[in-house]
């Protein structure tokens, strides 16, 4: 009987085991299948070409242009194979011939890597950097970007909300990124850029090979300063090293690059980083201006720069006047409104950045954590807790504190309240949760209303100094 009894446990067992060996190969070959479906969405495979079929008798030209060479003409519902896009036109290779016909004339896959590339180059400009929360036109651009290359099956409602967040994740995943959810400066560049918004996308042989290129509609155009925005695109303020020259409409060259750098970090400039300054550049600095109370002339003229660059700004022409000898730096108070300056993008999550109370003159450092509607952020340490409590008078409260905000060379009006709450994530700072900081026209998470405490104390705090 023990034997029958240990035969059985064993039978048993292997039936155990063979139905979890079972279950595991399921759900890894639902898993592969899945990535494989995904990942078809922008991915060329292996040894094919995008066939496209003529929809009416063309002429191939030898570049970008209805007045170039003609090379050949094509009959009605020929096939040519389509190497890259480049605006209205497609490279094409016909027999031994390869130039370029109008993109109109051409049928291509539905799903085929120019395909996509077409329909994503038709959203237009690049978006800026997007978070879960943000709403607009941008995010749903990026939505229907991911949309096209089947991240995104809901509906296009530009709000960054659960479902934007996980075909951010996802597409994140695939293409070997942080899968934050966050479609930051990489990941719109992975999406808009990768997938052709203004760029050519070479298919050739084994590998679908992206080259990155100024979109012009001319083929000549090897101009010395014109690389892709992604190429110029940086971070922060800093990163962009010594503030420009005054320039204005008309005028080019690094100058110019600066200046929409600094704007397109600010959320004002979503063109390409050419160093042109065009109608893009004029609209965006007038947003600019007008959104700092100042003259909206679309010049970038000295009081311009020195807003948007700090004091490093105040040289921005050679005068003997300006003396550097002075040791003690002084710093511009800006006022940034929370949604139409995209804070978020100007103090990302995990920023260090010192805060000064206007009434008490006390200073700590802290780290943003969060926050949609307005930011969540948390002592850097136990000491920086302990100033903070000191400025509340020794006891937390929700009392609105008009502060001035320095991070990177920048001074930012604000409010603070001090009473921890929600979510902490630093340890040993003897502060259990966060505390928010409001800047102008931010809303409260809870009744996503416009505080007036805090407006009032934003106020306050745009006329103090640092």
């Amino acid at each position: 009987m023990p034997q029958l009894t240990k035969e059985v446990s064993v039978i048993v067992q292997q039936s155990s085991f063979s139905a979890s060996l079972l279950y595991v190969r399921r759900t890894v070959a639902i898993a592969l299948v899945f990535i494989t479906l995904i990942s078809s969405a922008c991915l060329a495979p292996a040894n094919a070409e995008t066939v496209g079929t003529l929809t009416a008798r063309v002429v191939l030209r030898k570049s970008t242009d209805q007045d170039s060479t003609a090379l050949q003409t094509l009959p009605d519902g020929e096939k040519v194979t389509v190497l890259s896009v480049s605006g209205n036109w497609y490279k094409v290779r016909y027999g031994s011939f390869t130039g370029y016909v109008l993109k109109n004339y051409v049928n291509v896959s539905s799903n085929s890597v120019i395909a996509n590339a077409a329909k994503i180059t038709a959203l237009g400009d690049v978006p800026g950097a997007l978070y879960p929360g943000d709403q607009g036109s941008d995010v749903k651009k990026l939505q229907k970007a991911l949309k096209i290359l089947g991240y995104y099956t809901l509906s296009i409602d530009g709000s960054y909300g659960d479902g934007t967040k996980t075909a951010v994740a996802l597409y994140q995943q695939v293409e070997k990124l942080e899968a934050d959810g966050i479609a930051g400066k990489a990941t719109i560049t992975a999406i808009f850029g990768s997938c052709a918004n203004k760029a050519d996308i070479t298919v050739s042989g084994r590998d679908a090979e992206v080259t990155v290129s100024s979109s012009s509609s001319t083929a000549s155009s090897s101009s010395s300063s014109s690389s892709s925005s992604s190429d110029k695109t940086v971070s922060s303020i800093a990163e962009i090293g010594s503030a420009p020259s005054a320039s204005k409409e008309g005028d080019s060259g690094t100058k110019v690059v600066k200046l929409q750098q600094a704007l397109e970090l600010l959320g004002y400039y979503s063109g390409t980083i050419d160093g042109n300054y065009g109608a893009k550049t004029i609209t965006a600095v007038k947003r600019f201006q007008k959104n700092r109370n100042m003259k909206e002339d679309g010049i970038a003229g000295a009081s311009t720069l020195r807003v948007l660059f700090g004091t490093k700004a105040s040289s921005t022409k050679t005068s003997s006047s300006s003396s550097s000898s002075s040791t003690k730096k002084t710093y511009t108070t800006e006022v940034l409104d929370w949604f139409a300056d995209n804070v978020s993008s100007v103090i990302p999550k995990k920023a260090t950045f010192t805060i000064k109370d206007v009434r008490t003159g006390k200073t700590f450092t802290a780290k943003r954590w969060s926050g949609i509607n307005h930011l969540d952020a948390e002592p850097a340490t136990a000491e920086d807790t302990a100033i903070m409590k000191k400025i509340f008078g020794g006891a937390w409260s929700w009392n609105r504190r008009p502060i001035l905000i320095l991070y990177r060379g920048h001074v930012y009006a604000a409010s603070m309240n001090g009473m921890p709450h929600g979510t902490t994530t630093i340890d040993n700072n003897n502060f259990d949760g966060h505390f928010c900081i409001h800047f102008k026209n931010s809303k409260t998470h809870g009744t996503e209303k416009v505080d007036a405490g805090h407006q009032q104390a934003v106020t306050v705090a745009s006329k103090a100094s640092w």
